[in-house]
């Protein structure tokens, strides 16, 4: 099941498909934690609903001689068109439909041997 966070967090980059968004501007946005949003896109990056691209961007200090140029690395979360389609509730629907499936399936079960229990124990006394 989907936390709210993992939902807010995933209409989000659904309001913005084609953006590369970083975390700290999807935090900042919906006013949740950095690790609420890492949490919910590692999970969304796990299921292949969304992808995470490395930029090594490079600091207004050049490199001179005796040093390198400043550099960080930006990551950027983007949704893929798979998680663009992804609908957590629908999911949740049909995963408990299918639980609800199984129990009425393993009841009727249970019935059918119960009831062959007893018109055995009944044919038995007939003898």
């Amino acid at each position: 099941m989907a936390t709210i966070n993992s939902e807010r967090v995933l209409n989000y980059m659904k309001e913005h498909y084609g953006e590369e968004l970083t975390k700290k501007g999807i935090s900042e946005a919906l006013g949740i934690t950095i690790p609420a949003v890492t949490g919910s896109i590692n999970g969304l990056v796990k299921r292949k609903f969304a992808v995470v691209t490395r930029e090594e961007v490079v600091e207004d200090e050049p490199a001179t001689e005796t040093r390198k140029a400043k550099t960080h690395k930006v990551l950027y979360h983007t949704l893929t068109e798979a998680g663009l389609a992804y609908d957590p509730v629908a999911e949740e629907a049909e995963k408990k439909a299918a639980n609800e499936a199984k129990k009425a399936a393993r009841a009727a079960e249970r019935e059918a041997k119960k009831a062959a229990k007893e018109a055995a124990k009944s044919a038995e006394e007939s003898f």
